[in-house]
């Protein structure tokens, strides 16, 4: 574990969740508590950090219309306390060195069986190192530990024959999840420093990855190559981590300097979001949800992956790109909310430390919530665009933690509530 976790009352993760909810402002605080409290991984702390930045900062995030990057020269250490906490948290358990990778100069900010994870926390060192004005923690600048993974992944990690960087560091293999974490890293590294070629790389590991793990039916497939964990299934949780870091990239080039010259690269990301989308469409359930491998009705049902896949429809359309997955974003994430209990956690989960396996909460999945919520308040702050008048969610949401994007999310407040269909 890369932190130390902390304690809530077991019990509270197994509290029944009401079939029919209203997410409050209150309601979606514990959600936000939960989450601080139970996040210990390195992908779920990457993750955290990513919903906190558009949860609580979302003229920071690369889905402001704000113009996110550059970063404001106004930015302060101050003025993001949660993402620095997470930053300096981050470099107490960075490793002193990494031999293999010492030739290049690169080093993994954790130490991490899986070569992509580490990398969910680079964005946080970035925005830690604009705001405190290139500061050091622990001995080390934020930015020259950002450096020193991105050179990690560039030149250490192993990688597949067609180029794709491999999500584990002892054989090349892919794992969809990896997709939300390193791409978006690249891509934002790329934004920052005007290096187009890393903004292209970040494209181009998507299209690796998606040369591989593409099916005929349109998922993707979790995990292939090497000779360790295996998985030929369309995990739902691993087509909803592609789609978001596709989404991510995307609106990352969309905010960059380089968004007219890359207009292909543009198109192909929103097809490639849109067609993961599009083929999980028809296997919701009757209950709104997603089964743990998308197409496969045996599996349990899964709220993590509903979650995370409707914040993708939602940020389509909030990116003004399409409002055709608005309907399904919010049929999505209305069951969702019926499985939010009482104490604010996130029921009828995958395990997200074993896959195929049925769980009682997911660090993740809380984070995941907080993502879909980010979209949906910017998404009805534009005037709720492809909303049709069957929607089971309609009008409805819940004020982020004191949160303003830019003046776009000024004045939403109370959530409303809804029934669930």
């Amino acid at each position: 574990m890369m932190y130390a976790a902390v304690g809530l009352a077991a019990l509270a993760a197994l509290m029944p969740a009401a079939r029919a909810v209203q997410l409050s402002t209150s309601e979606l605080n514990k959600v936000y508590d939960v989450m601080n409290a139970i996040c210990t991984q390195s992908w779920e702390n990457g993750t955290k950090a990513e919903a906190i930045l558009e949860w609580k900062y979302a003229s920071l995030s690369v889905f402001s219309p704000a113009d996110p990057i550059p970063l404001p020269s106004s930015l302060a250490a101050a003025s993001i306390p949660e993402i620095m906490a997470i930053a300096h948290t981050t470099l107490d358990n960075r490793p002193a060195t990494n031999t293999s990778a010492a030739a290049r100069g690169g080093s993994p900010l954790l130490t991490d069986a899986a070569a992509g994870d580490p990398a969910s926390l680079g964005i946080t060192m970035l925005l830690a190192d604009a705001a405190s004005g290139g500061a050091q923690w622990n001995g080390i600048s934020y930015g020259t530990a950002a450096t020193d993974e991105l050179n990690y992944l560039l030149y250490d990690v192993p990688r597949a024959s067609n180029g794709a960087i491999s999500h584990r560091t002892d054989e090349a293999q892919l794992w969809s999840d990896s997709v939300y974490m390193v791409p978006p890293f690249l891509a934002y590294y790329g934004a920052l420093t005007a290096n187009q070629t890393l903004v292209q790389a970040a494209y181009d590991q998507i299209s690796f990855y998606r040369q591989a793990l593409l099916q005929p039916t349109g998922l993707w497939q979790h995990i292939v190559y090497g000779s360790g964990t295996s998985d030929a299934g369309a995990w739902a949780t691993g087509n909803a981590w592609a789609a978001a870091g596709i989404i991510r990239v995307l609106a990352t080039l969309m905010r960059s300097d380089y968004a007219d010259a890359m207009s292909d690269q543009r198109a192909d990301l929103q097809n490639w979001a849109e067609g993961i989308l599009g083929s999980a469409q028809s296997y919701i359930t009757s209950s709104g949800l997603f089964h743990n491998y998308i197409n496969d009705s045996s599996t349990f049902e899964d709220a993590a992956s509903a979650a995370l896949m409707s914040s993708v429809g939602l940020r389509l359309a909030t990116l003004n790109l399409t409002d055709a997955y608005v309907d399904m974003s919010l049929t999505l994430l209305s069951a969702v909310g019926a499985h939010v209990n009482s104490s604010g956690y996130l029921t009828q989960v995958v395990n997200p430390k074993s896959f195929g396996e049925q769980g009682t909460a997911s660090p993740e999945g809380q984070a995941f919530v907080l993502l879909a919520y980010s979209a949906f308040n910017e998404w009805e702050a534009l005037g709720s665009p492809g909303n049709s008048s069957s929607s089971p969610l309609g009008k409805s949401g819940a004020a982020a933690l004191g949160v303003s994007v830019g003046s776009l999310v000024a004045g939403i407040g109370t959530a409303v509530a809804w029934a669930v269909l």
